[in-house]
């Protein structure tokens, strides 16, 4: 089996070495910008897509020592094997020292600063696992090392990171590696003292202005600084002739340093990973994940698939457990400054009526998980006696995790969206550029951060047969679960059907085969007894023939 997949892997990565070069030679020969793909494993939360990624680089000789990958050119079967590097980003600190170090021979950066950390280790050709939080501080640094080593680097990110970054927002933090957030008095600021300056659609750090030359030890714009260093930014709004926020996209360099990119993730085709490729002109190849192994789309086209176990989702659905209110960020900033108290309390009213009637089913508060907004979690604060405290709670974005994985009882209190002020950018983006693929779906967004919350629960575990109760109160989120879910049985139904219809075929085929075997058998026998008959009157009239010889001309 590990010679027939290692074998596998190494056509694959001869056919990428091919077509690298192929793209290397077309860049040369034109001028023409890289032509990037994206190879996305599209495939639902429980399949094993960390497990294949684990598996894809195992198995890749080509990620071997020098010695080894030298020694295998020798033998004249690997002539065309290179030298080459991985570097995979994981979701969590945990996942990436449990997990993936645990199950491969790489480095982490050490030390503080991470970021230069990195550098020496991409510098001496290292493998390496670090974490999607870590890649957004990626830069020219970064790039510039990523081209100048001996080595081609393949990326892999397990779940797709924040390709978007807002810097308008009401929050502002000392930038200790965090981006700061700014509100639109300090754009204008930035506007006003040439801080950012146009230059065609896009915004630019002005190195040469007279706030640049201070030499304050932290200065407030440094963030949009640093930002700039691996974002495109672009204005947004306007007012008496200015823009009122800035939009930063990550720069398409910080792919195109790797010789190949690979994600692993769900219902990518209407994401945001599928804007910013429309956005950047990278191609999406799709595959997925069969027999533990990554195989290729049809033609690398986007197929639908389905989470195993949707089936033993029971959503709650009684009105006494779900509400009109919409559960948003505002809704509970309102509900935190005193502003909508009535709402608060119908919603606690609602959790102990979904829990109590959970506790019937068999819940119980250490099988049970539920999340909100994390700045608002202490809204839902409980003694434990009506419903569980905050110890069970676990944050709306959650992924990568399975220490949940004994829940039976699941609450999603909260209304997802996207960043309006990019989701209204890419809106403009669509007039401007006469380009639907960059108009922004904010319903499979907030399907897919529900399913991935749902999806840390017991839902995931492959061998259980427990219904898992899902409350989720606001009826946007319930209603988009619902249709999935329905969606999801009627695909699986459909699939059954072929199965059973393929089954039958199989058999009414097997039938018609043996039928015919059978009136081959009499035929067979059919003409052996004719051949038979045929012989014995045949030698009937040669044994006459030779008596009426022998007979005497007297005998009559």
């Amino acid at each position: 089996m590990e010679a027939k997949n290692e074998k596998q892997l190494s056509d694959a990565r001869r056919r990428d070495g091919q077509s690298t070069v192929r793209q290397k030679e077309a860049v040369q020969n034109t001028g023409a910008p890289k032509k990037l793909i994206f190879r996305i494993v599209d495939s639902p939360m429980g399949i094993g897509k960390s497990s294949s990624l684990l598996t894809q680089v195992r198995y890749n000789v080509a990620y071997r020592e020098d010695s080894f990958v030298e020694s295998l050119k020798r033998t004249g079967f690997f002539n065309f094997l290179e030298h080459e590097r991985f570097i995979i980003f994981v979701s969590t600190v945990k996942e990436r020292d449990e997990r993936f170090l645990r199950e491969l021979k790489a480095k982490r950066p050490e030390q503080p600063p991470y970021n230069q950390s990195i550098l020496e280790l991409i510098r001496k050709g290292e493998n390496i696992v670090t974490t999607q939080s870590l890649y957004g501080f990626f830069n020219e640094d970064t790039i510039r090392a990523f081209r100048q080593s001996k080595y081609p680097y393949t990326a892999y990110f397990d779940e797709i990171p924040p390709l978007f970054r807002d810097v308008v927002g009401s929050k502002q933090k000392k930038d200790g590696g965090a981006i700061a957030r700014f509100g639109p008095a300090d754009v204008l600021l930035m506007q006003q003292d040439g801080i950012v300056t146009k230059q065609g659609n896009r915004l630019v750090y002005n190195a040469q202005s007279e706030y640049d030359r201070h030499s304050s030890s932290h200065k407030v714009f440094d963030a949009v600084k640093n930002l700039s260093r691996n974002c495109n930014l672009y204005p947004y709004g306007e007012k008496d002739g200015r823009f009122t926020s800035i939009i930063a996209f990550l720069k398409r360099e910080l792919f195109e340093c790797f010789s190949r990119c690979w994600f692993f993730s769900y219902l990518t085709k209407d994401s945001m990973l599928s804007r910013y490729c429309a956005m950047n002109h990278i191609v999406m190849e799709y595959y997925h994940v069969e027999d533990g192994l990554i195989r290729r789309n049809p033609d690398g086209k986007y197929q639908e698939s389905y989470p195993r176990g949707i089936e033993r989702l029971v959503i709650l659905e009684d009105p006494r457990f779900n509400m009109e209110a919409s559960l948003s960020k505002e809704w509970f900033k309102a509900a935190r400054n005193g502003k909508n108290g009535e709402g608060l309390k119908k919603l606690q009213g609602c959790f102990r009526s979904a829990y109590t009637f959970m506790k019937q089913q068999g819940v119980r508060s250490n099988t049970f998980m539920f999340t909100t907004f994390t700045a608002y979690k202490n809204l839902l604060e409980s003694d434990g006696r009506h419903f569980p405290t905050v110890k069970r709670f676990l944050p709306c974005n959650a992924k990568a995790t399975n220490d949940y994985s004994n829940c039976t009882g699941v609450a999603y209190l909260c209304n997802r969206f996207f960043d309006v002020n990019c989701v209204n950018f890419l809106a403009q983006q669509v007039k401007e550029k006469n380009n639907p693929q960059l108009k922004f779906d904010n319903d499979n967004y907030a399907l897919s951060e529900l399913l991935q919350f749902i999806w840390r629960s017991n839902v995931r575990v492959a061998d259980s047969d427990k219904p898992v109760y899902v409350w989720v109160p606001n009826s946007r989120m319930r209603r988009l679960l619902r249709n999935f879910q329905a969606k999801a049985l009627e695909h699986l139904a459909r699939e059954r059907e072929e199965a059973a219809e393929q089954q039958a075929g199989d058999t009414v085929a097997e039938q018609e085969r043996a039928l015919r075997r059978a009136e081959r058998r009499k035929l067979r026998l059919a003409e052996g007894m004719a051949n038979s008959v045929q012989c014995r009157e045949e030698s009937g009239m040669e044994e006459a023939a030779i008596v009426e010889g022998l007979r005497h001309p007297n005998d009559d």
